[in-house]
């Protein structure tokens, strides 16, 4: 498969073209394929396909683009092979860099420089000749582009640019001249005022004897300078200009850059003064950033009106991510429109012994650097300031603050002049400033093993991509840290990357690892841990005690729980801890620590803090975690709350408002619960106990809400807590769980396992209502497993154990009753067993229960042809789905209801089933319901006239139902298949 975008935008599938008609879902997938192989959130493509006036239906309407896009991209042999992934956050479309021509274009282009800079201009050359040979076209010149896909446009014409521009200097080098003149005044025709090509195609016609022409050309972009820009050109095509009046020899060299100035000659401009030239030396390691990077390029390159504001850029992050990096690599990229010069300092806001400069020693430094005699420089700070910006209204100057500590440092040297435009860098954001903030994290996983390839050599890494993949994790795919990794590396040739990748996994040792010459990335954190107010205040106790929970993301609910604080004292901490860029924050009140932050906090807890205060700190956060889920519990199922409150009556700070918010807690937990059962395993008797009293608490919504993965870990944890410290009671009530699991996984005979040594567990307990669960879940597993009768046998048995002893939970019994009898085609019968359930279930409020019967009620109507009343029952279903978050059943009420759709003759609505359909089961991961979904979908569009995508559909469906370990639901295929 073959994806372009630099051109007319195309998918080819082994040479052959595939149609993407219509304009909207073009959009789409050209943003797809700008960020390939990073989540754009639904939000951004919404915003991209209908700019500010989305319609109501837009969401509905994107997802049928997305499913069509999703056929189109899969490939037919592979079905299984899913290129375009839906995420919690958005979608993602997987693409390898040798299948899209823009990332060819990108490795190309970088070959090229790196050929450059070694001055091998034969590689080069070649480099840059195949990289301009995959243009086709303006990119992505047939899409309708919305305000992002505008701007990914913009940088990559000027990347193109940039590249011609580069070869076409290269060519001149090793004398071709005369091969380049066509090209140039062609480009120069679509792009007047790029002055490097006017000067490259002065020094060719020179070479070629045309002294005229160049001298010609010179006044031609003299006059589209001053027509468009009100601008003369600049200082270096002026030098060349005089170069060629007065026949410089040097001209006629093929093998020197012939359109460069000479560095060696302090470049002045024309009305004498000094034109500076401060930037630091170009980073040469740079990767990933084409967004940021995209952003601050439109914004530097904006043409502001005499007497505006000028253009500003704070860029903000944490220490070492890079912002110094990214500064340099845009100034240097728009340094030929600040044609009076450059200026910098490193402001030394964060840097280890040394404090901060301040704002009347740096005006005194680009007071002489604009050409101020030392003795001249006023003395006042005001005064200086004054004469400073001055100097600059009639000039076009380019300032990078780096390293600021505050605005109020940044404040007296931004330039007030609409030609002047300023790049800050700090670790805290400078809200209060009137700029565009650009934020700079972490390197996403691609970028970060490409930043190792360029340290370590790229033989190297390909050569051990998975340990290279490892390496770039441990570091957490932070800049300095693989900076200094792909160091050590470079320096140890005969270490494998296997070899230093296990020095980096223990937690204990990994930041000595991470430090090489004067690079270290504990210093790193150190500077920001300085900055805190005092060693004993809440930010840095708090920062501490993060690194003794091991949890990826906290609330400030769980802040205050963490430090036994009041909500407004937590709150002060977090805020004055992301200030100095120690926590990021997330959304929703939600921050988050990186893992290297995490190892570098729990250090300083172990140097400051007691032992006995860890512990405890640990346990309030993990009965934090048990009281909440407690009441997502009580909200859901409040049948099942026990007569007793939760211990001590704890407040958690939060109050759910409803079980869907109830419900999206949970969801959004389920990584962090999962992380504190793995910590609890390993502690004290009473923190480890926290894993065996969770379990109750998560089980029904970690199944049907997807989570079968995250429940799989917790339970084998809470086995071998519950073994180790005798609890039988915790132990039988997990080998439940865990006997779910290995159904849901096709380990038939060790599901059967778990159920029976449960089943004994609670005999030996002579728990008799607990006894009659267990009899029950063995009848489940029958059911599953097609032994209908012995599900009957069992799970008739454990309803009259239930029943004896008035167990809230005979609901759920008869629910699982209903469906043996609907799977022994005893339809009327199992209706009116869910009848009857259902009653139980909203007598108890069980709204979990309800969603579920209401499911398996509306495919018994399905079954006995009573539409209406299954329409009915099916709409209710979906409401308390919804509610509750149960994704299993509301994919399974969908896909019924399509069949409903298709019996009353209503083909477009049951394709707007079976959409949200396949969307819910790929989130929950469900290959029987994708194969049954795209089975019907082949019905529907057959019905819809649609005989192509019909018979694709239909083969797609053959394929997924040849899967191994495929299950089908016998009910839903009763019910899908049947023709009545």
């Amino acid at each position: 498969m073959r994806f372009r975008l630099l051109g007319p935008m195309r998918i080819e599938v082994d040479g052959s073209p595939v149609q993407v008609a219509a304009p909207k879902q073009r959009t789409v997938l050209a943003m797809l394929l700008a960020h390939a192989g990073h989540v754009v959130p639904v939000r951004s493509l919404v915003a991209e396909v209908w700019d500010e006036r989305p319609p109501h239906s837009a969401v509905a309407n994107l997802r049928t683009y997305l499913m069509q896009l999703r056929r189109l991209v899969t490939p037919a042999d592979d079905p299984a092979d899913e290129r375009l992934v839906t995420t919690e956050a958005g979608y993602l479309l997987r693409v390898e860099p040798t299948e899209f021509d823009l990332s060819q274009f990108e490795a190309l282009s970088a070959h090229g420089r790196q050929a450059l800079t070694r001055r091998d201009l034969g590689t080069a050359q070649d480099a840059y000749a195949r990289a301009l040979a995959l243009w086709r076209g303006t990119a992505a010149e047939d899409v309708p582009l919305g305000p992002t896909m505008r701007e990914v446009v913009a940088r990559l014409s000027d990347q193109y640019l940039s590249a011609v521009e580069e070869h076409t200097e290269i060519q001149l080098m090793l004398g071709g001249h005369a091969t380049v003149v066509r090209r140039l005044r062609e480009l120069i025709r679509r792009h007047p005022l790029r002055e490097r090509l006017y000067g490259q195609l002065m020094v060719a016609l020179y070479r070629c004897g045309d002294v005229v022409g160049a001298l010609d050309v010179f006044g031609m972009a003299r006059r589209a300078l001053a027509e468009e820009l009100g601008l003369d050109p600049g200082p270096d095509l002026r030098r060349l200009h005089q170069a060629v009046l007065r026949r410089d020899a040097d001209l006629m060299s093929p093998g020197r850059p012939p359109t460069g100035g000479d560095p060696a000659r302090p470049p002045t401009a024309a009305d004498g003064h000094p034109r500076p030239r401060q930037l630091p030396r170009e980073p040469t390691m740079f990767v990933g950033r084409s967004a940021e990077l995209a952003r601050m390029l439109t914004v530097l390159r904006g043409h502001p009106e005499a007497g505006t504001a000028p253009p500003v850029l704070t860029l903000h992050g944490p220490g070492g991510v890079g912002k110094s990096t990214l500064a340099l690599r845009a100034a240097y990229a728009v340094a030929d429109r600040y044609a009076d010069g450059q200026l910098y300092v490193d402001l030394q806001g964060s840097s280890p012994g040394l404090p901060p400069l301040q704002p009347a020693e740096v005006l005194g430094r680009f007071l002489r650097a604009l050409g101020v005699p030392h003795g001249d420089i006023p003395a006042a700070p005001a005064e200086a300031a004054t004469h400073y910006q001055s100097l600059l209204a009639d000039r076009r100057v380019l300032i990078v603050l780096d390293n600021a500590v505050d605005a109020a440092q940044v404040a007296p040297l931004v330039p007030a002049s609409g030609g002047c435009a300023a790049l800050v860098t700090s670790r805290a954001a400078l809200t209060t400033m009137e700029a565009v903030q650009v934020a700079v994290e972490v390197l996403d996983e691609a970028d970060s093993v490409r930043m190792l390839a360029q340290l370590a050599g790229q033989s190297r890494v390909t050569a051990e991509a998975e340990a290279a993949a490892g390496i770039t994790r441990r570091c957490g795919y932070h800049p300095l840290a693989l900076r200094i990794a792909g160091a050590r590396l470079a320096a140890r040739p005969d270490w494998s990357l296997e070899r230093f990748g296990e020095r980096l996994r223990s937690r204990q040792r990994r930041l000595d690892e991470l430090q090489a010459a004067d690079l270290a990335i504990r210093s790193c954190f150190e500077i920001s841990y300085e900055t805190l107010r005092s060693g004993v205040s809440a930010a840095a106790r708090a920062f501490r005690l993060f690194g003794v929970l091991d949890v990826p993301e906290v609330s400030l609910e769980l802040a205050a729980a963490l430090l036994d604080v009041e909500l407004k004292v937590a709150e002060a901490a977090l805020d004055e801890l992301t200030e100095v860029r120690l926590l990021e924050p997330v959304g929703d009140g939600r921050f988050r620590m990186h893992d290297l932050l995490r190892l570098f906090a729990a250090e300083l807890a172990v140097a400051e803090d007691l032992p006995t205060d860890r512990v405890r700190a640990v346990r309030r956060a993990l009965d934090w975690y048990l009281d909440l889920c407690r009441q997502v519990s009580d909200l859901v199922e409040p049948h099942l709350r026990p007569k007793a409150g939760p211990p001590d009556g704890r407040d958690t700070g939060v109050a759910f408002r409803s079980p869907a918010e109830a419900v999206q807690w949970f969801e959004t937990e389920v990584p962090c619960l999962v992380a504190a059962v793995t910590q609890a395993t390993t502690g004290e008797p009473e923190v480890a106990r926290f894993v065996t009293d969770l379990m109750p608490l998560v089980r029904a919504r970690a199944t049907k809400c997807g989570h079968w993965r995250e429940l799989e870990t917790m339970a084998r944890l809470a086995i071998e807590v519950a073994r180790r410290h005798g609890d039988t009671t915790g132990e039988a009530f997990t080998l439940t769980t865990l006997g779910v699991v290995e159904w849901r996984t096709g380990r038939i005979d060790a599901a059967r396992d778990c159920l029976h040594r449960a089943l004994e567990l609670r005999r030996d307990l002579g728990d008799q209502e607990a006894e009659g669960l267990a009899l029950h879940n063995l009848g489940w597993l029958s059911m599953r497993t097609g032994d209908l009768d012995d599900a009957l046998d069992h799970i008739t048995a454990g309803l009259r154990l239930i029943e004896a002893h008035g167990s809230n939970r005979a609901g759920m019994v008869r629910h699982n009753l209903g469906e043996v009898l609907l799977q022994l085609g005893r339809s009327t019968e199992a209706a009116d067993c869910f009848e009857r359930c259902l009653s139980v279930r909203r007598a108890d409020r069980d709204l979990y229960g309800e969603s579920i019967t209401l499911a398996a009620l509306g495919r018994a109507y399905c079954l006995l042809d009573r539409r209406g009343e299954a329409l009915a029952t099916f709409e209710d279903a979906l409401s308390r789905c919804r509610e509750t978050g149960n994704r299993e059943d509301e994919w399974e009420v969908l896909l019924s209801r399509s069949e409903i759709w298709l019996r009353h003759g209503d083909p477009a609505a049951a394709v707007a089933d079976l959409a949200q359909t396949l969307e819910l089961t790929a989130q929950v991961g469900d290959t029987y319901g994708q194969a049954a979904a795209t089975r019907q979908f082949a019905r529907a569009r057959a019905a819809l006239g649609d005989s192509h995508a019909a018979a694709e559909d239909a083969r797609r469906a053959e394929v997924l139902f040849a899967m191994p370990g495929m299950r089908r639901d016998p009910v839903l295929e009763m019910l899908l298949t049947a023709r009545l």
